[in-house]
């Protein structure tokens, strides 16, 4: 169970990192430090928290399985009926509707209630949200579902799922600011990457509550977009719109988190003013876009954000100006339920990969197989985990193949423990509702993968700034993750056997190093004849590229993966690098036994490229002849 506290405090620390160190009257409150007075010119300044300036502890809950919906996405075909005619889609929903059972005439027939269905709109993958009238059970759901796949124009049907943040614990004790930047061992070298580049030129777009008024923050604010249609949710009085800001997602007697603010200053926090935090990549901007509000966020809102962030088209909101697009989309939050059960989403991140737009995500908080949410296990997304101080796991952290690396996302495990079990940025003082800025400006110490995922959005940043400004062109979304996963530092504490977390944790300052260099034009493993290789493993659409050279004279070349979890598929090809589209041979069969026999094969290289469809791991690679 994760939960937020906040406290303010009226002295600055005068240093970009200085460690600033607060001092509470009881372990009722967590630490922030204001930034209402003269700045101090101590480096380590005692504050003491008074009773007015605590709040009171908001329990959060890991994400759940929904307990039933009444949003729906389908698509039909191009050129379909239902496609092209509003009343012909409709007239099919509600048919399935009375096949699955869920639609009847009266009440009477024992039904909970009479049920139609209303279309909302189309999103800009061109499906079209529909909303039941009432609220479907699981099982009428799946029913509801079940016969719309039936049909053959279908190309996917799936709920409308709601998302949530991926929440955090805040600190209530001593903090030092920034380890996760500066601690040689476990923290991601922001210095030295610094050194380099400061992540100038790159917009990334922060996928998330919105944000707040923020002396450390506004300097690096580009204009973003509120995607938030349902009013409820959105609590700000209005629907989608150019506003971006955070009024807070308080629920019941809860207090609002403010969680957008946070992400966005560890990213993009102004650095060199002599207050509050440093962003990892204080030389981009940062662009908010508000998905979640009261409850969470909808899947059809956070899929049309990603589609505009990336320069993609959505009906009813202005198109992006080129300079603006996003060059890197964080998305701390998610829900359980694979994103192969949500083609939306996978929709919308193909579209924006395909774009040119890299998307970081955070693996989630429940101790569980990344593999198990949306969008952690998405295609061609970089999935975070979490590491603390000791360089290990955290304890909450979710795990398995999908995650691509791991970051810092704390590890305190009670409201007493030290400030480096914490990841502090910007956040704002008031309880629902913020308080106007400068007043309401505090630090906020968090836990969760959520304060992870932004250290590698940031990153991103780094590494394309500093690529472009070496002369060279951007990498691709595949580049920088391959990149990204090459350079890790290793985990100082090893995860537990069954929950690895990607090969270790993010190095900022050798990625962007890594950035600058020549990508070499043949970077696959070199095979031995009839010499398994084992233990290979990626995340869903990362692809790994192996070779084997087949002498003259040879009757065949039997190249193979098998063994292992997930599913991959196997590309072939001689004297090249194959791909999904360009290839002499392929075997995609489901599993991971994939096998490509050429006869008589001609001498030369042979190059393997296996693909992951899901994230793969343990998968055995063998090439004979």
């Amino acid at each position: 169970m994760k939960n937020k506290r906040n406290l303010t405090a009226s002295v600055l620390a005068a240093s970009v990192i200085a460690a600033v160190t607060a001092y509470a009257a009881n372990t009722s409150g967590t630490i922030g430090v204001g930034f209402g007075a003269a700045a101090s010119s101590s480096v380590g300044v005692p504050l003491r928290a008074t009773a007015a300036q605590t709040r009171k502890k908001s329990l959060l809950s890991a994400a759940p399985a929904q307990t039933g919906f009444d949003r729906f996405i389908v698509k039909y075909k191009d050129g379909s009926t239902a496609r092209l005619n509003r009343n012909t889609l409709m007239g099919n929903i509600t048919a399935a509707g009375v096949r699955a059972g869920v639609v009847t005439s009266s009440a009477s027939r024992g039904a909970p209630a009479a049920l139609g269905f209303s279309h909302m709109r189309t999103l800009g993958i061109g499906a079209d949200l529909v909303r039941a009238s009432r609220r479907l059970t699981p099982t009428e759901s799946t029913a509801l579902l079940t016969q719309l796949r039936a049909d053959p124009n279908v190309v996917y049907a799936q709920p409308d799922y709601l998302k949530q943040r991926l929440d955090f614990i805040p600190d209530d004790t001593r903090f030092d600011l920034q380890w996760d930047f500066t601690d040689l061992s476990v923290g991601i070298g922001a210095p030295k990457a610094w050194d380099t580049s400061s992540g100038t030129g790159v917009v990334v777009a922060v996928l998330d509550t919105g944000y707040v008024d923020h002396a450390d923050l506004d300097g690096n604010v580009v204009p973003g977009y509120d995607f938030i249609i349902d009013t409820t949710v959105a609590g700000d009085g209005d629907g989608r719109d150019a506003d971006a800001h955070d009024p807070g997602d308080w629920e019941g007697g809860g207090t609002s988190s403010w969680h957008g603010t946070h992400v966005a200053g560890t990213v993009a926090a102004v650095t060199n003013n002599a207050k509050g935090v440093a962003g990892v990549a204080f030389g981009a901007k940062m662009m908010p876009v508000r998905v979640l509000g009261h409850g969470g966020g909808y899947t059809s809102d956070i899929a049309d954000a990603i589609i505009w962030a990336s320069g993609g088209t959505v009906a009813g909101v202005a198109s992006l100006d080129p300079a603006n697009v996003a060059d890197v989309i964080n998305m701390s939050l998610g829900g359980y339920g694979a994103c192969s059960d949500d083609p939306v989403t996978q929709a919308a991140v193909d579209g924006a990969i395909a774009r040119g737009t890299t998307i970081v995500v955070a693996a989630g908080n429940d101790n569980d197989d990344a593999a198990f949410h949306s969008p952690a296990s998405c295609r061609g997304v970089i999935t975070v985990g979490a590491s603390g101080v000791d360089g290990g796991r955290s304890y909450f952290s979710n795990y398995g193949p999908t995650v691509a690396l791991s970051a810092p996302g704390g590890n305190a495990t009670s409201m007493s423990d030290p400030d480096n079990r914490w990841i502090w940025s910007t956040g704002n003082s008031g309880t629902t509702t913020p308080v106007a800025s400068p007043a309401g400006d505090v630090l906020m110490g968090y836990i969760g993968t959520s304060q992870a995922s932004p250290h590698v959005a940031g990153t991103v940043a780094l590494m394309q700034s500093a690529r472009v400004a070496a002369g060279k062109a951007a990498l691709t979304p595949a580049e920088v993750k391959t990149m990204l996963r090459n350079t890790v530092k290793p985990f100082t504490v090893l995860p537990p056997l069954g929950k690895p977390q990607g090969p270790g944790i993010l190095d900022a300052a050798a990625a962007v190093y890594a950035a600058t260099q020549d990508i070499p034009a043949d970077t696959s493993t070199l095979l031995a004849n009839r010499v398994v290789l084992a233990g290979q493993g990626g995340t869903a659409g990362e692809a790994l590229v192996y070779k084997i050279v087949v002498p003259a004279g040879r009757t065949s070349v039997n190249l193979r993966t098998y063994g292992g979890t997930g599913d991959v598929s196997l590309y072939v090809a001689r004297d090249r690098i194959p791909t999904a589209s360009n290839y002499d041979r392929k075997s995609a069969k489901s599993g991971n036994a994939e096998t490509v026999v050429i006869t008589s094969p001609a001498a030369g290289t042979y190059y393997m490229t296996v693909v992951g469809e899901t994230a793969f791991a343990n998968v055995s690679v063998l090439g004979l002849y």
